[in-house]
């Protein structure tokens, strides 16, 4: 519990950086950053899109996965949050598709679908469960060799003024991704 209110704390102070970026005085000229939600143990993150790193084909122990590719049909799921051992900002991206043989269906009868499935269609919501479901054989994992900068924030420092705010709204999975 206090674990979880420390990490709490140093996400809100990081937004609090973020709020403070400079807005322009036309509101149909954003200078802030773009921002995206994402999934850690099972609960919503945000972040700013900083962009692949270029030249760099992995970078520390911090991972990112994409369910069925970038944002294709949920938010991406993170493996560390600010405050852990190995959370840092340059995340190596992962692809997670269903394996040969494997459906969405597959899935969802698994101990490894998110329970926000059925009222928000996350399929994945934490990186435990995806290695879980790897290892039953139920996905694979890609490893591209992409790094990107991607800094967690708060929820506010996300919605801050001049912020652009990319998309909740998914489609929904097919039956293989």
């Amino acid at each position: 519990m206090v674990r979880k209110a420390m990490l709490m704390m140093v996400v809100l102070a990081l937004g609090v950086v973020f709020i403070a970026a400079p807005v322009s005085a036309d509101p149909g000229n954003s200078t802030g950053a773009t921002t995206a939600n994402g999934w850690y143990e099972g609960e919503e993150i945000y972040y700013i899109l900083g962009g692949v790193e270029e030249g760099v084909t992995q970078r520390g122990q911090n991972d990112l996965y994409l369910i069925g590719g970038d944002r294709a049909y949920q938010a991406n799921v993170a493996e560390f949050i600010p405050g852990e051992a190995g959370y840092s900002p340059h995340w190596n991206v992962n692809v997670v598709g269903t394996a040969p043989g494997s459906t969405l269906a597959d899935i969802l009868a698994s101990p490894y679908a998110s329970e926000h499935y059925e009222d928000e269609g996350v399929l994945f919501d934490d990186v435990e469960d995806i290695l879980a479901a790897q290892a039953d054989g139920l996905v694979t994992i890609d490893h591209p060799g992409v790094v990107v900068l991607c800094p967690v924030i708060s929820e506010q420092g996300a919605e801050a003024p001049g912020n652009t705010e990319l998309s909740e709204d998914f489609p929904v999975f097919p039956d293989t991704f």
